[in-house]
């Protein structure tokens, strides 16, 4: 169990808060930290897919609405809950004990997390097309924004249906190092719950840039074989290979402007080339 993930440090030989705490022994107050987290999405709603393959302008939407999820994600302000118990009572009408008889692990949940929506409203827009596309407000009909029907290239009524519409994202938090796996969970059948059309209110003189909440209805899955492919995604996002790698040391950064001869430190007007 917890295979792929980090490994607990022995502290058994160390005499932690009892008596005279070895304050030359800092390993043993290897603490967990929080603040390391990651988003991948998994997986688009297939009608979604099938919509972006046909309409470049869909396209763009769908990949800057993706790229923004992953990159600017700062972690749920809701979502993971904890494991939790059940119990029944023993008794002999004097004494009492309660045991145990169920644990409750997390399941069909709702998540959600804060995003700073962009000029052109990407997030706003794709959850309004999703939603429109899977239930019309005005008839409650599936459409997929008229990709359903008998026609050529279209999606055929009988197979509509909820396999088609769901998203998928894999959460990882990591250790400080950014290299290690704490937690991965994988959440499956996941669908927005709301397209904040809310932000286009407004007022003369009252500018303001806008959050927008992202919330979700999922199932979140653990285990090892979800925590050896986590494992396998995250190496790979730390790989010098993978052109998008996550550069954990800013120091060696290669800024774009450095190497930009027409506004950047390159041009040759900044040391008499």
């Amino acid at each position: 169990m917890f295979n792929d993930l980090k490994s607990a440090r022995d502290v058994t030989k160390y005499t932690l808060y009892r008596g005279t705490t070895d304050w030359t022994q800092l390993q043993q107050f290897d603490m967990y930290e929080s603040g390391y987290p990651y988003l991948v999405m998994v997986s688009l709603p297939r009608f979604i897919e099938t919509m972006a393959e046909r309409d470049s302008e869909v396209n763009t939407l769908v990949q800057s609405y993706k790229h923004i999820i992953e990159c600017e994600f700062l972690g749920f302000e809701s979502g993971i809950s904890n494991i939790e118990t059940e119990t029944q009572e023993i008794t002999n009408n004097v004494q009492t004990v309660n045991v145990i008889t169920k644990v409750n692990a997390p399941s069909a949940t709702t998540f959600s997390m804060r995003y700073r929506e962009k000029s052109g409203a990407p997030i706003e827009k794709m959850h309004e097309l999703y939603l429109r596309s899977i239930r019309d407000p005005g008839t409650t009909f599936k459409t997929y924004n008229g990709l359903i029907g008998f026609g050529d290239g279209q999606i055929d009524p009988a197979d509509a249906g909820f396999h088609k519409e769901c998203f998928s994202f894999l959460y990882m938090h990591t250790d400080n190092t950014g290299l290690l796996l704490e937690r991965a969970i994988y959440w499956v059948c996941c669908q927005p719950t709301s397209a904040q059309t809310e932000i286009f209110n407004g007022t003369k003189g009252d500018v303001t840039f806008q959050d927008i909440t992202c919330e979700f209805n999922g199932i979140p899955l653990m285990g090892d074989a979800i925590n050896a492919q986590a494992k396998k995604i995250l190496d790979w996002m730390n790989n010098e290979s993978n052109e998008n790698m996550v550069v954990r040391n800013s120091w060696n950064y290669n800024y774009e402007g450095i190497g930009d001869s027409a506004y950047g430190l390159s041009q040759s007007s900044l040391y008499g080339g």
